[in-house]
């Protein structure tokens, strides 16, 4: 048997589908916690960088060159610009 007909037969009456939106009201705690932050900025992997920009037919052009030879010389890909 469904879990919404076992809920309809027993309580009598439609369960919530949908989660409620809005705040929480004053004086309900959370029952989980919320999300970690990062301890680190976001810095993409070296390799995709590398690969995306390659495969760019705008590299050719020298400010966009000037970052992938310096990426490529082990400087780093978070602050390119």
């Amino acid at each position: 048997m469904a879990a919404e007909v076992r809920t309809w037969l027993a309580f009598g009456h439609d369960p919530v589908t949908a989660p409620a939106s809005g705040v929480m009201p004053a004086g309900v705690l959370r029952d989980d916690p919320l999300p970690k932050h990062p301890s680190t900025p976001f810095a993409p992997a070296r390799d995709v960088f590398l690969h995306t920009l390659a495969r760019l037919p705008a590299v050719r052009q020298p400010w966009l060159r000037a970052i992938y030879d310096r990426v490529m010389a082990g400087g780093p890909v978070s602050r390119v610009v």
